[in-house]
């Protein structure tokens, strides 16, 4: 006898117009909680085999925050209701690379990341996690903002909770705070989670369920192959093995070791780790650097100097 509801394997934005739910079972769709918030009218709910349609028959608001309650039941008459966080669909994603971070910052020289813009577009919708999309302590999804080609934007882990420390959606003098620049857009992550000092990542999808855009993963671990998890401590294994599986990061085998990370043993709050000043993207420790002491450049273009023990 089944006695259990239905389970949801996956859910997706597949356009401006619908989303998508995948469940682990046959099933039909539940309309009578059905709301969306805010109002954004829907058109029609499809079951089909395992999967639900939801059609709206108006286009989602660039990077405007939904959330969607409906339900699912299946053949034995089990439900189950659920609701689900999204933003509006952004046709006019920007190419954007993760440039600069320092994962050990200082009270005077807090942990930030840098993303520079390579092509024009709009952020509204785009997620920037602290960690992978299988584990990760901190969420930070862009508003819709328009950026142009050259723009840099700043993310902030680590806030002061002050009130100056504001995200910047018309000018980029708007927010105060440390390491805040005019020269950037500031952005502040919910929490102040930080970044993990050793081994930690950083990934930016192009939306909640979406792909990865750009990463960076860095260790000051060695590789030990004999390892279940290869010398990564446990957090580091699941970054690893997340974004080889996504293909967002280049590895020799199935999961990438330690030594194909950025190594981060040489890091402090002003050397941080760095693209050249004309990026290139691997997708691999290839393409990043220690700058010397004092040579983190935050909203400016990043210095080709390396340190040297």
């Amino acid at each position: 006898m089944d006695l259990l509801p239905p389970v949801i394997l996956s859910a997706a934005t597949l356009d401006e117009y619908s989303l998508e739910f995948v469940f682990d079972e046959p099933v039909r769709a539940e309309t009578e909680s059905l709301l969306v918030q805010p109002e954004l009218p829907v058109a029609s709910v499809t079951a089909d085999g395992n999967r639900i349609i939801v059609a709206f028959a108006e286009a989602q608001g660039i990077g405007t925050p939904y959330v969607l309650h409906l339900g699912a039941g299946d053949a034995a008459g089990n439900s189950l209701g659920f609701v689900y966080e999204f933003t509006g669909w952004n046709p006019r994603l920007p190419e954007i690379l993760i440039n600069e971070l320092n994962p050990r910052g200082s009270s005077g020289t807090p942990d930030c990341i840098e993303l520079f813009v390579r092509s024009a577009g709009n952020l509204g919708g785009m997620r920037l996690l602290i960690g992978t999309a299988g584990k990760y302590s901190g969420e930070l999804v862009f508003p819709a903002l328009e950026v142009a080609d050259g723009d840099f934007i700043l993310a902030h882990p680590k806030s002061e909770g002050l009130p100056e420390e504001v995200d910047e959606l018309v000018s980029r003098d708007e927010s105060g705070g440390k390491l805040a620049t005019p020269t950037a857009w500031d952005f502040w992550f919910p929490g102040s989670p930080g970044l993990p000092g050793n081994n930690g990542a950083v990934t930016l999808y192009s939306r909640k369920g979406g792909d990865a855009v750009d990463a960076v993963i860095w260790s000051d671990r060695s590789d030990n192959t004999e390892e279940e998890k290869l010398g990564w401590t446990g957090d580091g294994y699941i970054f690893a093995a997340d974004l080889s599986i996504q293909g967002a990061w280049v590895s020799s085998g199935p999961v990438s070791l330690p030594s194909e990370a950025v190594d981060v043993s040489a890091s402090t709050a002003t050397r941080s780790l760095c693209r050249a000043s004309v990026p290139q993207d691997s997708d691999s420790a290839a393409d990043w650097h220690t700058v010397p002491t004092s040579g983190r450049t935050f909203g400016e273009t990043n210095t080709d100097d390396v340190h040297n023990p």
